[in-house]
């Protein structure tokens, strides 16, 4: 069995965490507690999956101190494992809810997927930085014994 997780912080809890603190200081110590806890539990998580490879499954989660929120699903057979370049541009038409680049330069991020074979085509797995990507890509192809495209340039490369 493989398994992948990062470190992860998400940004509603900590307004309930704020919520928390307001209603301490006034002195507001039951509804501090309604609003600070679930906060403090939720604010911190870890994103990551698990494949097994003899059961043909995979689940993607989010875990919460020992909880975890995600079911495993059955994956169709997998052709190969593929690292991708995604442009985060600071150019945007839409209001977007994450920071953008400063002074209008590209930010670059790369994700890796499992293609697999049916509708569905491929299912993301994760993001980050190249060498972690591609490192973790060479060991998914090599438990599930599948090819690894590296398609960080302009030039595809087949590495496994």
């Amino acid at each position: 069995m493989y398994t992948y997780e990062k470190f992860n912080i998400r940004l509603m809890p900590w307004f309930l965490v704020l919520m928390g603190i307001i209603f301490t200081i006034t002195g507001m110590y039951t509804e501090a507690l309604i609003f600070g806890t679930p906060g403090g539990l939720f604010v911190i998580s870890f994103k990551g999956f698990k494949i097994d490879a003899e059961k043909k499954r995979i689940r993607l989660y989010d875990r919460f101190l020992w909880f975890y929120f995600g079911k495993w699903k059955p994956y169709p057979t997998p052709q190969y494992v593929t690292v991708v370049s995604i442009k985060l541009s600071a150019k945007r038409s839409q209001s977007v809810a994450i920071v953008a680049p400063i002074g209008g330069k590209p930010s670059q991020t790369y994700k890796m997927n499992l293609v697999i074979e049916g509708k569905q085509r491929f299912i993301p797995l994760t993001y980050g930085n190249r060498e972690k990507m591609l490192k973790e890509a060479l060991l998914i192809g090599e438990l599930l014994d599948i090819r690894v495209l590296d398609y960080t340039a302009h030039e595809k490369q087949w590495l496994r």
